[in-house]
C-alpha cells in the first residue's frame, strides 16, 4: 500500500499544495491504491517539503521524482499512447506548471497583500498567540527570499500576471479541443496540470491570478471534465 503524506484538504480542493495534488491525482489517473497521512509542517518530510510516500518501508519524497519511482516499480504508463511530439509535448506542459506558474501561484499567495490576508489566518490562526505573530513572518520571509533566488520573485506583481496569461493561454491552446492533455485519454502531464489548475479554478482563494485563470472557459471545462472522471 502507498502512503501518501501531504498538507491537510482547504479552500475547496483535495490540497493546496499543487505538488501534492499533482501526486494524488496521478494516483488516481492510474488507479493505485493509497492512503493519505496529512501533515501541516512541511518540514517532516525528508526533503523538509511536502509530498512523500512511503512504500515498503521505503521513503520517497519530491513529486516528480516519487512519479518516477512508482512509474518504474508498478510499470505504469500514463504516456504509452503518445509519439516522440508527444512525450516531448507532455514534458514541457508538466515544465510550464511546474517550474513556473506554481510559482507565481505562490507569489498571489504567500507575497501579495490580498492573497496573504486569506492564507495567513488559515494556515497560522490556530497557533499559540505567541507565536501567530512570528511564525506567520518568518515563513513569508523564507518564501520571498526563495522567490527572489528563484527569479520570479524579482519582478513586479503586474509583470507575473502577464507571465501568467502567457502561461495560461499556452495551456488553453495546447489543450484546444481535446479532453485531456494526453488526447482522448490523460497522460502524465494532466497530473502537474490539474495540480496547478484545480488550485486557481476551483480553490475559493480570491486573488488577480484566480480570477484570470477563470477567465478561460477550455480550462474551466477541462478542470471539471477531469474532477468528474476521476475525483468524484
Amino acid at each position: 500500500m502507498i502512503t501518501l503524506y501531504q498538507f491537510p484538504a482547504a479552500f475547496a480542493v483535495p490540497n493546496i499544495s499543487p505538488y501534492c495534488l499533482k501526486l494524488e491525482t496521478f494516483l488516481r489517473l492510474t488507479g493505485q491504491r493509497y492512503e493519505v497521512k496529512t501533515l501541516s509542517d512541511p518540514r517532516r518530510g525528508p526533503k523538509g517539503k511536502l509530498p512523500f510516500v512511503e512504500l515498503e518501508g521505503e521513503v520517497i519524497a519530491d513529486s516528480a521524482i516519487v512519479l518516477r519511482h512508482l512509474a518504474k516499480r508498478f510499470k505504469l504508463d500514463l504516456d504509452s499512447h503518445l509519439d516522440a511530439a508527444g512525450l516531448g509535448r507532455s514534458v514541457a506542459i508538466t515544465r510550464l506548471c511546474d517550474e513556473h506558474l506554481v510559482h507565481i501561484l505562490v507569489y498571489f499567495r504567500w507575497v501579495d497583500d490580498k492573497g496573504w490576508q486569506q492564507i495567513k489566518p488559515a494556515l497560522f490562526g490556530r497557533l499559540p498567540a505567541t507565536l501567530r505573530w512570528v511564525v506567520p513572518a518568518l515563513m513569508q520571509r523564507r518564501v520571498r527570499g526563495s522567490l527572489h533566488s528563484q527569479g520570479l520573485g524579482r519582478h513586479s506583481r503586474d509583470e507575473l500576471l502577464a507571465f501568467a496569461r502567457e502561461d495560461l493561454q499556452a495551456l488553453h491552446d495546447l489543450l484546444g479541443a481535446a479532453d485531456y492533455f494526453g488526447g482522448e485519454q490523460p497522460c502524465s502531464a494532466d497530473a502537474a496540470a490539474y495540480g496547478v489548475l484545480a488550485n486557481l479554478i476551483f480553490c475559493t482563494l480570491e486573488t488577480p491570478l484566480n480570477r484570470m485563470a477563470r477567465e478561460f472557459p477550455t480550462l474551466v471545462a477541462y478542470c471539471e471534465r477531469l474532477r468528474a472522471a476521476y475525483w468524484a
